[in-house]
């Protein structure tokens, strides 16, 4: 996630220095999408975890395979290995990036613990390079009018800041609604389900929508929900803007949703699902 949005932010402000052939990211992340191909699909390799799972492979992909998959290999010996354990870092004391230490260099010297780049010896020519101009969305308003640099901005980086203000004028506009049952629920996990959100929103949920792109037809987690009661909604809403309600580490919108004029909810070949649904094949 970070990288795709810092690549998208360099070739914007970059103009004709920076350009890529698109940036795309994988809509659930590799958890979901190992789920919808349990034998591996493009997937190459295992995706490490910082939890007590510690990895996560294609449930349904032999270990031979994966194994075939192995391009990293320890930092010490030198020898294939995929496996990040033991909290190893980098000897060079500027650098400290995690490295790969296979299970019989683990009490190796520390000192010959050191990732491919500084054992290249180009530890920091890409540390020598301007780093890029970017724009902080979340700030920008903010910044950019104490420090009286509106002047100075590049047309890229103009409608970025235009874009920021119309996302905060559309946040106020949908906080500022009535008090309604229907809930607007959004930054949603993409994987997850009605029991999970219910819980997460102190109420049970009666009926839901899960909003997909028109396009693709992926659901990208956000969802109307009908809860319980007008009383469950208001708590909801008032919890979310004060506390916070999280699931995961993704913390929820949650604003009221009332029915526009002329609007039928739910909508026609509505289909009450306890998952997001999967696009058509």
């Amino acid at each position: 996630e970070r990288a795709t949005a810092l690549l998208d932010q360099i070739e914007k402000v970059s103009g004709q220095e920076f350009e890529t052939q698109g940036i795309y990211h994988c809509r659930g992340g590799i958890e979901r999408y190992m789920r919808t191909f349990p034998e591996g699909g493009f997937w190459k390799g295992r995706n490490y975890l910082f939890d007590r799972r510690l990895e996560q492979v294609p449930e349904l992909k032999k270990e031979e395979d994966l194994e075939k998959d192995v391009e990293s290999w320890c930092c010490v010996c030198k020898k294939p290995w995929g496996i990040y354990r033991g909290a190893k870092t980098c000897a060079v004391q500027e650098c400290k990036i995690p490295v790969i230490v296979c299970d019989d260099c683990q009490h190796e010297n520390p000192t010959k613990m050191k990732c491919p780049m500084c054992a290249s010896g180009d530890k920091f020519a890409l540390r020598a390079l301007s780093p890029p101009r970017l724009v902080n969305l979340e700030n920008a308003t903010r910044k950019r009018k104490h420090s009286g640099a509106e002047e100075a901005l590049t047309a890229a980086e103009r409608a970025a800041l235009a874009a920021a203000q119309e996302k905060l004028a559309k946040r106020r506009k949908q906080e500022s609604k009535e008090p309604d049952k229907r809930l607007f629920v959004g930054k949603l996990p993409l994987v997850t389900d009605i029991t999970a959100i219910g819980e997460a929103l102190g109420t049970r949920v009666k009926r839901i929508q899960w909003l997909v792109d028109h396009e693709t037809r992926f659901f990208y987690g956000s969802a109307f929900v009908l809860v319980r009661s007008l009383d469950d909604a208001v708590r909801a809403v008032e919890k979310a803007s004060k506390e916070g309600i999280k699931m995961g580490s993704r913390r929820l919108r949650v604003n009221f949703a009332p029915l526009r004029e002329g609007e039928v909810w739910p909508p026609e070949g509505h289909v009450h699902l306890e998952r997001p649904p999967l696009p058509p094949c």
